[in-house]
């Protein structure tokens, strides 16, 4: 009996050991993915900011170029 008993705690501690590798494995793939995902994230921030500062540069190119015709008109 005491055998038997030790046998299927050695069995249930085996599978609740796979279960755990398998939670892990999964825990760790879904961590690359969100890594890979904010990098790409972080990337198209980068870009958007630059686009974004160069579209307020050209606006204040073009109101600084008005304010002057209208000064001269």
């Amino acid at each position: 009996m005491f055998i038997l008993d030790v046998m299927k705690d050695i069995e249930l501690l085996e599978s609740s050991v796979s279960q755990l590798i398998e939670a892990f494995q999964k825990c760790q793939t879904e961590n690359n993915l969100l890594k890979e995902k904010l990098l790409a994230l972080n990337t198209e921030k980068s870009q958007l900011l630059l686009k974004n500062d160069q579209a307020k540069n050209r606006l204040e190119s073009m109101i600084s170029r008005l304010k002057t015709l209208e000064q001269s008109a």
